[in-house]
C-alpha cells in the first residue's frame, strides 16, 4: 500500500479489492452506509404458485438496480427453489453485471445506461407488450411512465426499501462517493461539506441530487459500475484535480 495521500468517504460497501486499488494509489477509502436496503414481502411472488404466475409466461423483467436483482433472487426465488429464464431488460454496468450472475439463465435483450434511456430500447424492440418491473419504493418515474405512453403494461413490483441511514461524519475528507439520490439526501440531512471536499456521482440523476444541497466540485462517473467511481476518483486526485 501507497503512503497515504488522500481520504475519501464511501457512502456505501464497496468490495475489498476496490478498496485495495485506491490504496495502492495512495487512497484511503472509509466506508459509511447511508442507506440500508430492507427487502418487502410482495404477496403475489410469496409462493411457488404466484412465482409461477407471475414469471410463466416468459415476460421481460425489468431491473434498473442491483438491489432488486438482488433481493429478488435471495428472498424470493433461492427459499422457493424456483428458476427463472425469462428475458431481462436492465440498467448497465453493475445491474447487469449483477443480473448475468445471478440469473444466468435470463438472457438480456436490452440495456442502457438510465431509465429513460432504457425505456426507448425496450420500445425499439417493436414486440414488448406488458413487463414486471421490480424496483425499490423510490424509484424514478421515467421509465415506467414512456413504457406505459407506448402501449406497454407495466406490473410493478416494490421488492425492496430505501431506509436511511444518516451519521455524522467526524473527519475531513477529501473526497465522497455518493451511489444514489437517496444516500444524497440521507448524508447531508447529517453533515455539511468543507468547500474543498469533492463530491462522485455514479451518473448524472445522482449528480443532479447533489447540485441541490452542495455548491462544492462534483465529478461523475463514465458508468455505473463501482470500480468506475473509484477509478475516477483515483484518476482525478492523481493527476492534478484533472477535470477543474
Amino acid at each position: 500500500m501507497q503512503p497515504v495521500k488522500y481520504r475519501i468517504l464511501c457512502t456505501r460497501p464497496l468490495t475489498d479489492s476496490t478498496i485495495a486499488a485506491a490504496g495502492e494509489n495512495g487512497i484511503l477509502i472509509d466506508v459509511q452506509e447511508f442507506i440500508r436496503i430492507k427487502p418487502l414481502l410482495l404477496p403475489a411472488l410469496a409462493n411457488v404458485s404466484g412465482l409461477q404466475e407471475v414469471f410463466g409466461d416468459n415476460r421481460p423483467c425489468i431491473f434498473t438496480s442491483a438491489h432488486a436483482v438482488q433481493i429478488l433472487a435471495d428472498f424470493y426465488l433461492q427459499p422457493a427453489r424456483f428458476t427463472i429464464r425469462n428475458p431481462v431488460c436492465c440498467i448497465s454496468g453493475n445491474t447487469r453485471k449483477t443480473v448475468t450472475t445471478r440469473f444466468p439463465d435470463c438472457p438480456v435483450i436490452a440495456d442502457a445506461a438510465y431509465g429513460k434511456d432504457l425505456a426507448a430500447a425496450i420500445i425499439r424492440t417493436g414486440h414488448i407488450r406488458e413487463v414486471n418491473f421490480f424496483c425499490g419504493n423510490q424509484r424514478r418515474d421515467e421509465l415506467p411512465e414512456i413504457l406505459q405512453q407506448a402501449g406497454i403494461q407495466v406490473n410493478e413490483m416494490v421488492i425492496y426499501e430505501n431506509v436511511p441511514t444518516p451519521a455524522v461524519t467526524a473527519e475531513k475528507y477529501d473526497g465522497i462517493l455518493f451511489f444514489s439520490p437517496s444516500a444524497v439526501k440521507s448524508f447531508f440531512s447529517a453533515n455539511t461539506l468543507p468547500p474543498e471536499t469533492v463530491c462522485f456521482a455514479i451518473g448524472s440523476t445522482t449528480a443532479a441530487a447533489l447540485k441541490s444541497y452542495t455548491d462544492n466540485n462534483i465529478i461523475m462517473s463514465h458508468d455505473t459500475m463501482e470500480v468506475s467511481m473509484v477509478q475516477t476518483a483515483i484518476y482525478y486526485f492523481n493527476n492534478n484535480n484533472c477535470y477543474e
